[in-house]
């Protein structure tokens, strides 16, 4: 499958008190380490959407990876009005709707491993005969907890990019309709994981221990 990789690293990190994308993971800056996960997975590509500290990231977007691969930087000016203006800025830069879309946080680590089961979940699915049956949306869950990250069929591409923080974003769209979403099952809690404040570290520490 087409699936591009649209990683969110706008955000103003106010709660952190200092710019999330470039927390240590894995002796690196966590952008770095979530782009290599696009990287290693059957994605096609990582549009990475910037906004705050546009330019200490985009080195790191940029940098050297393997030959053919592709991710790119996208500057979102609005991005101090909330995350669906960037969902909708790394859309508005896409040449073309692909056949997936995955929407990531930076704030969220990724495991490539996840991504290849999200793809092949969704080839599954979507090459399904009956249209009417197909679920356009596949998410991870974690005994039951819904988790991250989304893969969203293009067919809900304009939908993705009438979202607000009004209705609340993504989880409008996931929500809408529980009979399109289709989840699945992935044991490792790693995608309830968020960082968002300095709080949540010790928590996020505890956990990479024991993987």
């Amino acid at each position: 499958m087409d699936v591009v990789a649209l990683l969110l690293a706008a955000g103003e990190s106010e709660r952190m008190g200092t710019p999330k994308a470039l927390l240590e993971w894995r002796g690196q800056p966590l952008l770095s380490h979530q782009i290599q996960q696009v990287q290693k997975s059957r994605a096609r590509e990582c549009v990475v959407v910037l906004g705050k500290d546009a330019a200490r990231l985009e080195r790191l977007v940029r940098a050297p990876m393997r030959p053919g691969w592709k991710a790119r930087p996208v500057y979102n000016p609005r991005h101090g009005e909330g995350k669906c203006t960037s969902i909708q800025a790394g859309l508005a830069a896409m040449a073309a709707p692909p056949t997936g879309i995955l929407v990531a946080s930076v704030d969220q680590p990724l495991d490539f491993r996840l991504i290849n089961a999200l793809l092949a979940a969704a080839e599954s699915e979507w090459e399904r005969c009956e249209a009417a049956g197909r679920r356009p949306i596949v998410v991870p869950a974690f005994h039951g907890r819904p988790g991250h990250p989304p893969l969203f069929c293009a067919s809900l591409f304009a939908e993705l990019m009438g979202v607000c923080e009004e209705t609340h974003g993504l989880k409008a769209v996931v929500r809408r309709n529980p009979a399109r979403v289709l989840h699945l099952p992935w044991d490792d809690s790693g995608i309830l994981l968020n960082l968002n404040t300095p709080l949540d570290l010790p928590a996020i520490d505890a956990w990479r221990q024991l993987r």
